[in-house]
């Protein structure tokens, strides 16, 4: 056993439950402009002024000779108290012909791109509102936009963007090619409408630039002139973003003044570049796109290479695999990492994939494509993403897991955030499938687009262990188990079968009960001043060999330190589970619970066999149904656990927990929970997709899983209808399990390893797959010895034991399952 330090361990402690409570103090990623619903292909649609767009000095694109380009730079004389962020200067270019060519080529995609998002949006119709109600000063009514600065403006989602989203609008009706807005192209009354709102704000722009991410702090204080945010993601993204977009597509008819404030603004923006922001730090993952998109628009209006050449040379430089322990950006496991690692492929991650997308498909043909470590590395995103995504085939819509959505659980689908669906444009993917070539994005395509009549969206099947973020799915017929998710990062498990079971619940649900998880009820404050814990346990992570796999957690609550567990999932061949639960302590009276599950109440519950109403506590249950999903106690010396099954109305308020508008809402739930009457440990078998009661006691019957130990040292079963022995060795220095035989006839297997480690070996096929969920270990050594009575397993020959030494990858690989097979001399 060779053994390295892990580092901080945040995996499983990704994102805890207050943070959804806390939106106010943190940035909202959502539909903004990534929802596309269909994309034209550039060379097959003519926009109106194409033929008008030049440079922001006027130049013409269309100049066939060498042409000589400059652009205005904008140097800051300093910045915030942590960022000095001087605003990069691009001047004096020869562009030659095919210079000139790629990026007139990359402008006019890059411009319908953009005005395709907007049109999926079915924005027009409201313009005429707009024009009416614009003031005489460039503002809108109170009514209608909040245009509240600086340290009393709400910090996320801030609302004065509506200002720059309205004239980003305008802007692509009045360019051409917005959908249902033909009658507004050309328009002098939009244009100077547009001039008006964009020099108001150009106008009343913050010129001390410690506000772009120091806001309310003493270099930039309460008070400060100017239109600036407290969260610097405002200030530096989401409205340059716009501005950038704006400016792009007026081009050549911006007045000097507002060529000066698109430079001031977007450059200012892009100068964060390799400077410390207040905040995230140096910009890092879906940062690292959206800068550098800012940035681009800018290099193409201006016809600016060096500008356009560095954009592109971020963008690649960050689309590869990161490697480092909670990096940001991709990992190799095909999970997404942001704000330190924290798993976020369904909002960080989905905007990362839709910023490259556009990049990417803009880039095709010239002289700015992806390298192949680019191309590789979004094809190992996409592949992960598959496994996340789940269907509601009541709607018939693609969403991400919860798992890996972090805060954004506190918006409902209305709100069209990052739970309204998976909000990127398949048909982007497989353009650039053809473009690359790339297999791989082909069938990602073709499983996004495969009709499913489950939550399985694609009919993927098997186990998929992401050990960068120690996130586990298991995918079988008719269901989705995504276990491993302060609460929700403490061994959630969501489990799917019509894809509607969690939606738009968390308003109402009970917090401390959160599906999958074993907590000590109500005994952790859940505020908005606790929020960032990470985990103070290493071994948390799992074993798969693609099949099937186990997911374990050694849990000590980071806060209050009064909790503490350990915690195996088992997934098996056949569609059935298996949970272990050992090792609690806790240091309160509180009541500690295991919770099967809370959901969408849907149709009868079932306790040993007899239909149950309303809400009823057992001393003595065995099995329990719900909902397409069976739970069977399993018995220890002490009896089984008592089981607590709630169902009813909950009443819900959104605004408790985030920023949505959403209306109240009063919803039918159920959940099921078991109560820890002693340390005694506890196990039960899950069995998704039974599609009734007597099904589910059918096939509970019939299954043939034996529990060899569940202690503080080993959990360990033996699954005999599949020959395949799972283990977990708790221990540091490993341990050793006896696998009786499943009859007398069968020989005895002992399973030895000398370190912490899950284990799994498959009788039948003679395959071993172990991992080290620490992290800590390069190398495991497992010893096998067969009883001298009995049948051997197959693929042992004449010995009656074995050894196996593995090496375990490191960097950012660790945690990673590795195979061996046991061979016959």
């Amino acid at each position: 056993m060779a053994r390295f330090s892990r580092g901080t361990h945040t995996l499983f402690i990704y994102t805890l439950l207050l943070t959804s409570v806390c939106l106010a103090d943190h940035t909202i990623r959502g539909l903004g402009h990534h929802h596309r619903l269909a994309r034209l292909d550039a060379s097959n649609k003519t926009t109106a002024h194409i033929s008008q767009t030049t440079s922001a000095q006027g130049v013409s694109m269309k100049s066939s000779a060498a042409t000589t380009v400059s652009i205005a730079s904008s140097t800051l004389s300093s910045s915030s108290a942590t960022t000095s962020a001087n605003a990069p200067s691009y001047t004096s270019q020869i562009l030659t012909k095919p210079d000139t060519m790629d990026i007139s080529a990359i402008l006019q995609r890059r411009i319908t791109n953009i005005i395709d998002t907007l049109s999926a949006q079915s924005a027009a119709a409201s313009i005429p509102g707009w024009l009416s109600t614009l003031g005489a000063n460039g503002t809108w009514p109170a009514s209608e936009v909040d245009y509240t600065t600086g340290c009393v403006a709400q910090k996320a989602n801030w609302p004065a963007q509506t200002h720059w989203r309205r004239i980003t609008i305008m802007t692509a009706a009045w360019h051409g090619g917005l959908t249902n807005a033909t009658s507004f192209v050309g328009s002098d009354a939009l244009r100077s409408a547009i001039s008006s709102a964009i020099g108001y704000w150009f106008s009343n722009d913050f010129t001390d630039a410690a506000c772009l991410d120091s806001g309310g702090l003493p270099s930039c204080p309460c008070g400060t002139p100017g239109l600036w945010n407290t969260n610097w993601f405002s200030n530096i993204i989401l409205i340059p973003e716009y501005v950038g977009q704006t400016c792009l597509m007026l081009n050549s008819t911006l007045l000097p003044s507002e060529v000066d404030g698109c430079n001031r603004m977007i450059l200012r923006a892009y100068g964060t570049f390799d400077h410390y922001i207040n905040g995230p730090g140096y910009l890092t993952g879906a940062n690292t796109l959206d800068v550098a998109k800012i940035g681009l628009d800018q290099g193409l209006r201006a016809m600016n290479l060096s500008l356009v050449t560095d954009a592109y040379a971020r963008v690649h430089a960050e689309v590869i695999i990161q490697q480092a322990v909670t990096a940001d950006g991709i990992r190799s496991d095909g999970s997404f990492g942001q704000h330190g690692g924290v798993l976020y492929n369904g909002n960080y991650g989905k905007d990362y994939l839709n910023d490259d997308l556009d990049l990417e498909t803009e880039a095709g043909g010239t002289q700015f494509i992806a390298g192949i470590a680019s191309r590789e590395a979004l094809a190992t995103l996409l592949q992960g993403d598959l496994w996340m995504i789940y269907r509601n085939v009541i709607t018939d819509v693609l969403h991400w897991d919860f798992s890996v959505l972090g805060r954004f659980i506190s918006f409902p689908v209305a709100d069209h955030q990052a739970t309204g669906s998976i909000n990127f444009n398949v048909s982007e993917v497989q353009q650039l499938a053809d473009q690359w070539q790339s297999d791989v994005l082909l069938e990602v395509v073709d499983s996004l687009n495969a009709n499913t009549s489950d939550a399985n969206s694609g009919g993927l099947m098997g186990n998929r262990m992401f050990y960068a973020n120690d996130y586990m799915v298991q995918r079988g017929s008719g269901y989705i188990t995504t276990p491993l998710g302060f609460h929700l990062s403490d061994g959630t498990v969501y489990t799917y079968l019509q894809g509607n079971e969690y939606e738009d619940i968390s308003a109402a649900w009970d917090w401390n009960l959160i599906p999958g998880t074993t907590t000590d009820y109500s005994t952790t404050p859940l505020n908005c001043n606790n929020t960032g814990w990470k985990g103070v346990q290493e071994f948390v992570g799992g074993v798969s060999d693609g099949e099937v796999g186990i997911a374990a957690m050694r849990y000590t609550n980071p806060y209050t330190g009064s909790l503490s567990w350990q915690k195996a999932w088992f997934f098996l061949e056949n569609d059935v589970q298996l949970v272990m639960i050992a090792g609690l302590q806790s240091a309160t009276d509180a009541p500690v619970y295991s919770i099967l599950d809370q959901k969408r109440h849907a149709g009868d519950v079932y306790v040993d066999g007899s239909k149950m109403h309303g809400s009823s506590n057992f001393t003595s249950a065995n099995l329990l149904w719900h909902g397409g999903v069976g739970y069977a106690l399993h018995s220890s010396p002490l009896g089984t656990p008592g089981l607590s099954v709630e169902t009813g109305a909950k009443f819900g308020n959104w605004k408790t927990i985030g920023i949505s508008a959403q209306p109240n809402i009063t919803i039918d739930l159920f959940a099921a929970y078991l109560t820890h009457s002693s340390q005694e440990p506890v196990a039960y078998s899950v069995f998704p997709a039974t599609a009734s009661h007597e099904a589910f006691q059918h096939k509970q019957i019939q299954t043939q899983v034996r529990t060899v130990r569940n202690d503080a040292e080993v959990s360990a079963i033996m699954d005999d209808d599949h020959s395949n022995a799972m283990i977990v060795f708790w221990d540091a220095l490993g341990g050793s399990v006896t696998i009786p035989g499943q009859s007398i006839l069968d020989a005895p297997v002992t399973i030895t390893a000398d370190g912490n480690s899950a284990i799994m070996y498959h009788y039948k096929t003679g395959n071993i797959t172990v991992s080290d969920p620490s992290q800590t270990l390069t190398e495991l050594q497992v010893a096998l010895q067969v009883g001298l009575l009995g049948q051997k397993p197959p693929h042992w020959g004449w010995d009656f034991a074995k050894s196996f030494t593995f090496d375990l990858p490191t960097s950012g690989s660790s945690g990673s399952s590795v195979s061996q097979l046991l061979s016959n001399p």
